[in-house]
């Protein structure tokens, strides 16, 4: 029989690591697919071999550092099928031609996610499936903001 407290009489023992009360879990070799970030009104950022995708002057381009232009809310358009606005200026993601940039929501603003084996993900515009999110490199690593 032990006899060793666990805290003030009365409260509840504290919660091991990697319980579902204990705010640090943490399992080695395990990270979170990219598909769990994907739901709506998530906010991530979206991060290739180039930078982060971020916001500068009503244009997209690349950012070697995370701030509020690069953090990106997920809209869910369908099955597999998501939009993204930007949070700090609440432009959308759309294809303009056979290129993304910055506008207001609408059909064109929907872009299809595929898993690739690198853990990362592209997004495929469904109005025309030659274009990707990513300038350049549509290999995306997602995290959460």
């Amino acid at each position: 029989v032990s006899t060793q407290s666990t805290g003030a009489p009365g409260s509840a023992p504290p919660s091991a690591p990697g319980s579902a009360t204990s705010p640090e879990v943490s399992l080695p070799g395990y990270s979170m697919p990219p598909g769990a970030l994907l739901y709506e009104g998530s906010v991530l950022l979206m991060k290739n071999k180039l930078g982060y995708l971020s916001v500068s002057g009503g244009k997209l381009e690349t950012t070697g550092s995370v701030n509020k232009d690069a953090e990106w809310r997920v809209t869910s358009s369908g099955f597999m099928v998501f939009s993204f606005g930007n949070v700090k200026n609440g432009g959308f993601l759309k294809v303009d031609k056979s290129a993304v940039v910055l506008g207001p929501p609408g059909n064109d603003a929907c872009f299809s996610v595929r898993f690739n084996p690198n853990g990362s993900v592209s997004f495929a515009a469904t109005a025309n499936e030659s274009v990707f999110i990513g300038i350049k490199d549509p290999e995306m690593f997602l995290e959460m903001v």
